[in-house]
């Protein structure tokens, strides 16, 4: 039996998380924690040989390091060119990794890593054209075309939350104009459900106690829907009529066979979901949407790590 192990790390701004697979893709052993980007690169890239060495048995012969990691990329240099959640600029980790285990170390972006985790051995197996999307705090997505990643040319490929639905719609940070993410990423139905809270005091009092002080989240959001609150459910409709016009964006770009729809605002359901399929099959040419099938993830918060690790020697 072979001892030949792969790492993987999804890198993210509050914590670390490592994991080790053999050679068919299993896990092995993960190790998380936090990722305190206070305390500066170093600290951090320590803190990351740390974990893959815990999760290394002596028996193991480590083969190479994948790393998932939100930011600017240069990937062929092993450099995290900028990276704004952890305030790092032109930080060498492939060659700080590889000095540390000498073996090769490869960098990729984090929805494309978490997307080829689901693909490989996750919701997307068997699949040769796959979109695995987030959402979350922002909307990003991986793309598997002919059974390959579509990075793009600095990796950036799959930025889906800045699709613009929107023609004369409020400016995103990212400088563009009504972008997906301003209407239906987990920030967005925060922001709208205070809003109308807001503006409908009476209506938005069941919200504003579910916050209990506090800004109203997409969190407060998806558990007043679920008790049957009438504005949450209309904030939910809203977001998944927008989520729903972006997907025909990406179904007519890509003609994928599968969907995955992962993050924290993508386990929402039903209520966000629905409208979401609904806005989909009004919009969307019908023979490219009726061949679409949609699916949950199933690696949950390891698919980034387990994508970086596999996708070393893809």
């Amino acid at each position: 039996m072979s001892n030949k192990v792969y790492a993987g790390i999804d890198l993210g701004g509050t914590k670390i998380l490592a994991v080790l697979l053999d050679g068919q893709g299993s896990l092995l052993a993960k190790s998380e924690i936090g990722t305190n980007a206070q305390e500066g690169p170093e600290a951090v890239m320590q803190r990351m040989i740390s974990l893959i060495k815990e999760c290394l048995h002596t028996s193991h012969e480590l083969v190479s390091i994948g790393v998932a990691t939100a930011g600017t990329l240069n990937a062929e240099e092993g450099i995290v060119a900028y990276a704004s959640n952890l305030g790092w600029s032109n930080v060498p980790l492939g060659k700080v990794l590889s000095q540390a285990f000498g073996v090769p170390v490869n960098l990729e972006n984090d929805a494309n890593a978490a997307a080829y985790g689901e693909w490989a051995v996750g919701a997307g197996r068997g699949t040769k054209d796959c979109v695995y999307i987030t959402v979350s705090t922002g909307i990003g997505a991986g793309i598997i075309s002919g059974g390959k990643l579509i990075r793009g040319r600095d990796s950036s490929a799959g930025e889906l939350g800045h699709i613009t639905i929107d023609w004369n719609g409020a400016k995103c940070l990212c400088g563009n104009v009504g972008c997906l993410e301003l209407y239906a990423s987990g920030t967005a139905i925060g922001r709208r459900a205070g809003q109308l809270a807001a503006e409908l005091p009476e209506e938005g009092a069941p919200l504003k106690a579910k916050a209990n002080g506090s800004p109203i989240n997409s969190r407060h959001v998806a558990e007043a829907a679920k008790e049957g609150d009438a504005l949450s459910i209309r904030v939910l409709r809203e977001a998944g009529q927008a989520l729903g016009a972006g997907m025909v964006s990406i179904i007519h770009a890509t003609n994928p066979e599968l969907v995955i729809i992962g993050g924290g605002a993508g386990s929402i359901g039903a209520p966000l979901l629905d409208p979401m399929h609904e806005a989909i099959a009004d919009r969307a040419i019908g023979t490219m949407a009726s061949g679409v099938k949609f699916a949950s993830p199933l690696l949950g918060k390891d698919a980034g790590a387990i994508g970086a690790a596999l996708l070393v020697n893809a």
